[in-house]
């Protein structure tokens, strides 16, 4: 009787600890090349490299998440549509690499001094954007990475 009674104890002990496993699995989120929505593509490759770089930091340094800057999509049919929507075949190939997420960014000018970051984060098994935010921000580079790191906070926050 008291050997079932301690199964059945430590039974239940364990329990929390399989349910918190499972919310404390590991996100895994790729970030893209950030799009640059100037009308003639005034933003320069540091400064969208340096975007991205602070955006995969502000990933990776959430709690629980993890950004991977890594994965070129540059050779891929990437849609990066209104809809915000992506291709199958980046879609395919996110999820070869093992990715549950992909992080789209954008960058559109909106006078010579600001600067409006967007960015979606979209699940790979479906295509469906699961959070999505953006952040106006001054646009010189010392601005950009709070604006980036208040971005990315809120769309983990969202997923």
């Amino acid at each position: 009787m008291k050997t079932k009674i301690f199964l059945l104890v430590a039974l239940i002990a364990l329990l929390p600890v399989c349910a918190s496993a499972q919310f404390y699995k590991i996100k895994k989120v790729a970030i893209t090349e950030v799009v640059d929505r100037s009308s003639d593509g005034e933003l320069s490759e540091g400064t969208k490299t340096f975007i991205r770089s602070a955006l995969t930091d502000a990933i990776t340094n959430s709690e629980g998440y993890e950004g991977y800057a890594t994965i070129s999509f540059t050779a891929l049919d990437v849609n990066f549509s209104k809809t915000g929507n992506i291709s199958s075949i980046t879609l395919t190939h996110v999820r070869k690499q093992m990715m549950e997420y992909i992080l789209v960014s954008e960058v559109t000018p909106l006078s010579k001094t600001t600067a409006l970051l967007s960015a979606r984060i979209i699940r790979t098994s479906d295509g469906k954007i699961v959070a999505s935010s953006s952040q106006e921000t001054s646009a010189d580079i010392d601005y950009l990475r709070s604006a980036c790191n208040s971005l990315a906070y809120k769309l983990v926050g969202a997923i």
